[in-house]
């Protein structure tokens, strides 16, 4: 399909969802609104209902290791989320809270013990609460409310809970000293996943973070391959699984109380964020992060076969998604930077043209051929804040098995009669930029690492003519 029609294609999609009827909130059928989440109840539960993920230990102690320090286990006390939801706490008058805490903190969303803090600028909650998604959350859920979700699709956590002694999983022979078990179909699906990786904005329906999109519309989702078989799995069979449309297995026990079974899920539930991770020294899953960033794209450079002396060069480089199962960038992608530092170089190694260099405060350069979404609001002004969003006036992200094209230009100079040039592409990646870390952390920002996805060189020979 040629670019601008893929782009068209896009573009109507993203008004035919942006144009849906406002959601009104059902105070019966969703009591955390804008949240989805609900329990069996239909109402409140306290925490102290949900087993505390030490527990889970005692008989998953490999599950437990690898959970811990994951974004998961993170996603409540996440320094850079709390802060852009502090933010949003203060502009709506606590209007998105609970759209936040219901994909962050379901316990506490459900046990309506999520308070703000406003002297020390932070959210609070429950010992259990606190720590994010977790054992018993995933494994008391029992249905997807999807089908009663503004768009049909899952989202903005549209998931039933119902904790007690029944705990659900994948597999349906399971069986346990410690607690009843069920087997969930629900548990080896996209949906699942999809109900906190898809999120629209409560007022207008419009998709903010669009992850289970990309992937139901991807050859991944044509191919049977969920977001468990790459983000559920040890590292070079998820990469595996991900270039070759097949579903990987791996072998082992969920506890050594158990059968061996022919695949086990991992629960690294590894992605892209290395930053966060890294900061709240979760050393392990930040290098996790960037094995699986560096494993999801390849670059390509076409040139002419040679350069002339004082004329015009041209030449281009493609992106290639090969190993993410949604667009590259995918989650927030006004807030993701995926970009290009593009280099040409003499034989000395002096730079003669570049594409793509941070300057002294960690700002990409504005030519650069930078991946992600231009969010603005209603007013049209751009804004990186989720609340605020009315539409994308502009996305540019490299799709599941796709790829996009950059064109360059430069004017060799006419003191190089001959040798040869060296064009060397790399495609970089960081969570966030450095703006917004000083915006959100103040004094306490961090200089925000910078991971090289994959690189690729290629030598062009100069002539007179």
């Amino acid at each position: 399909m040629a670019r601008s029609t893929a782009m068209a294609l896009c573009f109507l999609f993203m008004i035919t969802v942006a144009v849906l009827p406002a959601f009104a909130a059902d105070e019966d059928k969703f009591p955390f609104y804008p949240s989805l989440l609900n329990t069996r109840s239909g109402g409140f539960v306290d925490s102290d209902e949900f087993e505390d993920p030490g527990m889970c230990r005692i008989c998953h102690k490999d599950i437990y290791n690898q959970w811990q320090g994951s974004m998961h286990s993170n996603a409540f006390v996440d320094p850079v989320f709390q802060a852009m939801w502090k933010l949003g706490e203060i502009e709506t008058k606590g209007e998105i809270r609970n759209l936040c805490a219901g994909c962050h903190t379901h316990i506490g969303t459900v046990g309506k013990e999520v308070t703000f803090d406003p002297v020390e600028g932070v959210f609070k909650t429950g010992k259990v609460a606190s720590k994010g998604v977790q054992c018993d959350f995933c494994h008391t859920v029992v249905a997807s409310t999807w089908k009663d979700t503004p768009t049909y699709d899952p989202g903005n956590a549209s998931l039933l809970m119902d904790p007690g002694d029944v705990k659900r999983g994948p597999f349906k022979d399971s069986d346990s000293p410690g607690h009843d078990t069920a087997y969930s179909e629900l548990h080896t699906s996209a949906e699942f996943c999809g109900s906190c990786h898809h999120v629209f904005h409560p007022d207008t329906n419009f998709p903010m973070e669009r992850t289970y999109d990309e992937w139901k519309r991807s050859v991944y989702a044509r191919a049977g391959i969920v977001c468990q078989d790459c983000h559920m799995m040890p590292l070079e069979k998820a990469i595996e699984a991900a270039r070759t449309l097949k579903k990987p297995m791996n072998p082992g026990k969920a506890s050594p109380l158990g059968p061996m079974r022919d695949s086990i899920y991992t629960h690294e539930f590894v992605g892209g964020n290395f930053a966060v991770t890294a900061i709240l020294g979760a050393d392990k899953h930040s290098e996790l992060a960037k094995k699986r960033l560096k494993s999801a794209a390849e670059l390509s450079i076409e040139t002419p076969d040679k350069f002339i002396t004082g004329k015009i060069a041209r030449f281009k480089v493609e992106v290639f998604n090969v190993g993410a199962g949604h667009n590259l960038p995918t989650s927030l992608t006004e807030v993701r930077q995926m970009w290009l530092d593009v280099t040409v170089s003499d034989e000395k190694g002096n730079v003669i043209y570049r594409s793509g260099a941070l300057d002294d405060h960690g700002s990409i350069d504005p030519d650069a051929a930078i991946f992600r979404a231009v969010a603005v609001d209603e007013d049209g002004n751009v804004t990186h804040k989720p609340w605020k969003i009315s539409h994308f006036k502009s996305v540019r992200v490299v799709p599941p098995k796709g790829s996009d094209i950059s064109k360059y230009a430069f004017v060799v100079p006419p003191k190089i009669r001959k040798g040869e040039l060296v064009i060397e592409a790399v495609l970089k990646y960081r969570s966030f930029s450095q703006e917004l870390a000083d915006e959100l952390l103040g004094d306490d920002a961090p200089k925000v690492p910078v991971v090289d996805m994959t690189a690729v060189k290629r030598k062009v020979t100069v002539a007179r003519k």
